[in-house]
């Protein structure tokens, strides 16, 4: 037991330091983003310092004496502005008349929920003089948003001058009579609808690679599109409603009609389009919101099939888990995820509650996420189903009454008007939840991460995304994936990586086991600081479709599992399609965390596989990696076999629930699906 001396001294110092703000407690300790009130190569801080009395002279004499200037005094409120050397803050800090030391922060709008809430403010600065951002925002990356279209005139969409960010637009399902067919004998084309169609056809709204010529009139596709990259900076709202990349460019693919609907073929056209004009248009990004409720493996499900074409062309592939986590009686549903969001090269995402606040601590799983494992099957020589059972979702975002882009009369708004949050007309904005609200939170981080380092392949993307994620107490990892988004830690490790990444995947002039950080650059710290909290990292990530990995060694030396074209699940390795054998994949010095998980097994929770690294748990491999099935699920759990979608509109008129309104997601009609009475639509 410590004297009680040293006990006192340790209460002083930490007394000492709670005077000092979450921002100025890390700023002293740790190489500090540049920002405004951080002089890096001075090593001092500018920060104010209140006082419980008028500032006394015996204070200024002691800045002085620490080296420190005095840069501005006020009478308003008893404190003083000082530029001080981070190793005098704590001395000053311990005077009994300092009550409180604050870091100078930059007088601007404040962030909008999305980007404090993943800590995408941490890794950027807005200057309302020159309207430009420093620090990640998107520039020079191109997001596809395949959905019902982009409302090309909202204010959402520009960029600091005004100019629209929508540099591309085509139309894949306004020629499907079929579908309008089908939507008339559900009597779904009522006088509106119709005229809505007219109106398409009439301003030339069809199909088109043309710039910014699509509508939204469903209202879907602009939200959508809002949380990926808008930018409502100057708008009346005094804390704006910016996405994740708002200085990102946007390709508008409308794949859902004026109702919400789409077929399997209209998405799959998208995906085609979208890939034919990624080096036209710089698309880097693909946001699906939306997905097929196919219960027919990955391996030839034809959206999971086009996704993986899309990964291997070098585009990062995001999409919704789907909304169906719980059956109508309310019982958690496991085995909902819907396609693409099956496939093991996709990022899937699924969606948290973040209780409308900022802080990273009171997050929790919506009851409506669609949780994992995949259940699309293969029959065997036998006729015996052949489960994928893939972990998925592979990560976690806000999408709980997300505010966003509203589209000008759009079907949703207009049905459901308590959907509307604020504004009108061009700047318009409404509420929405689901996971296709998370999805392109998630890919405008992806484009935060293209930006800062512009050589990452979609699967390193994907397992940075992951191993930066933070814990969710109580989720297990069918539930939460690996963990909740953290941009500030993601960014941080992305642009600690070597630059060439890309270039030589496709050059064949790197190897598995090659470095991978840049030269002379240290693993980045496993913990990010965001809103004043300290969120540690859970150091894993999912590979090989029912394995966990883990350790720094992922991210020092190059792996094979990053090769975009690269496709593993369990013993199967595939190459551009084509099977491989006697390939290394992964290092050695690489944890295998799937003992971890126990008989837990899929349902063992996210922080229990991360409290167990930490503690030195798993299994460092010596040779590079010879797996066996890895994670497999606990016997007695009844799954859902795929997703039985009902056809038509899901959301029951005028509930508002508990987290939000929410629809059932995705496209509709994918081949051997059962149809219940009525076709599922674009969710919120």
């Amino acid at each position: 037991m410590l004297p009680l001396n040293q006990l006192q001294a340790q209460e002083d110092s930490s007394a000492t330091f709670s005077k000092l703000s979450p921002a100025l407690q890390v700023g002293i300790q740790d190489s500090y983003e540049s920002c405004v009130w951080a002089d890096q190569e001075k090593r001092t801080v500018r920060v104010l310092i209140q006082t419980f009395s008028p500032v006394s002279s015996s204070l200024l004499t002691a800045i002085t004496s620490a080296s420190g200037k005095v840069v501005r005094k006020f009478t308003s409120i008893n404190a003083v502005l000082v530029e001080l050397p981070k190793s005098s803050v704590l001395s000053i800090a311990a005077r009994s008349d300092v009550e409180r030391m604050t870091a100078d922060h930059l007088a601007q709008k404040s962030s909008s929920h999305v980007e404090a809430a993943t800590g995408a403010d941490v890794v950027r600065h807005y200057s309302s003089l020159t309207k430009t951002f420093s620090g990640p925002d998107g520039s020079g990356i191109g997001i596809a948003v395949l959905d019902s279209g982009i409302m090309s005139g909202h204010n959402e969409f520009g960029n600091a001058y005004g100019t629209s960010r929508i540099v591309a637009a085509t139309d894949t399902v306004s020629g499907n009579t079929n579908l309008a067919d089908y939507e008339r004998k559900l009597g779904l084309l009522s006088l509106v609808g119709g005229v809505l169609n007219l109106v398409t056809g009439l301003l030339g709204l069809g199909s088109s690679s043309s710039s910014s010529v699509n509508a939204d009139l469903y209202g879907h596709g602009s939200h959508v599109a809002g949380a990926a990259a808008g930018r409502s900076l100057g708008n009346s709202t005094s804390r704006g409603f910016d996405g994740m990349a708002p200085n990102a460019n946007l390709i508008d693919v409308r794949v859902l009609d004026n109702l919400g609907f789409g077929q399997t073929s209209d998405v799959l056209a998208g995906i085609d389009w979208v890939i034919a004009n990624k080096d036209t248009y710089k698309i880097k990004v693909m946001n699906l919101s939306l997905g097929g409720a196919s219960s027919e493996t990955y391996v030839t499900d034809p959206l999971c099939r086009a996704a993986r074409r899309a990964v291997a062309a070098g585009i990062t592939v995001v999409a919704a888990a789907g909304n169906f986590g719980s059956t109508p009686e309310g019982l958690e549903r496991y085995g909902s995820i819907t396609a693409p969001g099956n496939d093991p090269t996709v990022i899937t995402v699924g969606a948290v509650n973040t209780h409308q606040t900022d802080a990273r601590f009171d997050e929790t799983i919506t009851y409506f996420s669609s949780r994992g494992p995949t259940r699309g099957y293969a029959l065997n020589s036998n006729g015996v189903k052949q489960y994928d059972n893939l972990l998925k979702p592979d990560i976690v975002a806000p999408g709980n009454r997300i505010v966003a882009a509203e589209s000008y009369q759009g079907w949703l708004v207009s049905n459901y008007p308590q959907l509307h949050r604020t504004g009108s007309g061009s700047s318009a904005f409404m509420e929405l939840s689901g996971t296709s609200v998370a999805s392109p939170v998630v890919a405008g981080a992806a484009a935060l991460l293209l930006q800062k380092n512009p050589s990452l392949t979609p699967p390193l993307i994907k397992a940075i995304l992951q191993y930066t994620a933070q814990q969710l107490p109580n989720a297990n990892i069918c539930q939460q994936g690996a963990g909740l988004l953290n941009v500030e830690g993601a960014v941080r490790l992305a642009g600690a990586l070597r630059r060439d990444v890309a270039s030589a995947v496709t050059a064949k002039t790197i190897k598995v086991g090659d470095p991978l950080l840049l030269s002379l650059t240290p693993m980045p710290d496993q913990f990010s600081d965001i809103n004043g909290q300290r969120v540690k990292w859970g150091g894993y990530i999912f590979a090989g479709g029912s394995h966990i990995l883990a350790g720094a060694e992922l991210f020092k030396r190059y792996q094979a599992i990053y090769n975009p074209a690269l496709v593993w699940v369990r013993h199967c390795v595939t190459l551009n399609g084509a099977r491989v054998t006697n390939a290394q994949l992964i290092t050695s010095g690489v944890i295998n965390a799937d003992a971890i998980a126990g008989n837990d097994s899929i349902f063992v929770k996210g922080v229990t596989i991360s409290d167990g690294l930490t503690l030195g748990q798993g299994i460092t491999m010596s040779e590079g990696i010879t797996m066996s099935e890895g994670i497999t699920m606990s016997e007695g759990i009844t799954m859902s076999e795929g997703i039985t979608m009902s056809e038509g509109i899901t959301m029951s008129e005028g509930i508002t629930m508990s987290e939000g309104i929410t629809m059932s997601e995705g496209i509709t009609m994918s081949e051997g699906i059962t149809m219940s009475e009525s076709v599922a639509r674009g969710e919120p």
